[in-house]
């Protein structure tokens, strides 16, 4: 018998949590446990923040790291299907920051913002974060569906071989 989608979601975030409580226990940046394994992430070494994994079925998720609170979890059972062939990125995720993943053979992400900063973006596997500043997070639920524009900030993609791969708006 094949498990409801409930089911499958309850399993799925006891290995999460399993995954989270070896990464959190861990050395070093790169870590696997049961298949899962750690992508990108935004400001490691706190309690909170965001980190991307990936499992080899082909699920990903975004765990959300709260402080002092349990670690928060969005699993997509298919994968994030973001397309990364015409710029060598997709974006998954953003407010803070943004999260998304990078095709194969880039090497390196930077994001200018209108100030002129580069922010380099950390690379993990097939994963990105990049902590650049959007404005306030929305606190209220008008807030989260209220309209939202996107500072202008410019993305620098990288091939090996520190070739420009695409340059152009960041989140369009």
């Amino acid at each position: 018998m094949t498990p409801s989608r409930d089911e499958e979601d309850l399993r799925l975030v006891a290995e999460l949590t399993d995954f989270v409580e070896v990464y959190q226990a861990a050395t070093g940046p790169e870590v696997s446990h049961e298949g899962w394994h750690a992508g990108a992430r935004l400001w490691p070494g706190t309690e909170k923040g965001r980190l991307l994994v990936y499992h080899d079925s082909g699920i990903e998720a975004e765990c959300h790291f709260r402080e002092g609170e349990r670690t928060l979890f969005n699993i997509m059972h298919s994968g994030y299907g973001v397309d990364t062939a015409e710029r060598g990125f997709g974006v998954w995720s953003k407010r803070p920051g943004v999260l998304g993943a990078v095709a194969a053979g880039v090497s390196r992400l930077e994001v200018t913002g209108a100030d002129g900063a580069v922010v380099p973006a950390d690379i993990v596997g097939h994963t990105f974060a990049v902590d650049v500043d959007l404005g306030p997070e929305p606190r209220t639920v008008d807030e989260v569906f209220a309209p939202w524009e996107p500072p202008e900030l410019t993305v620098r993609v990288y091939a090996e071989g520190d070739v420009v791969r695409y340059e152009g708006p960041f989140l369009t």
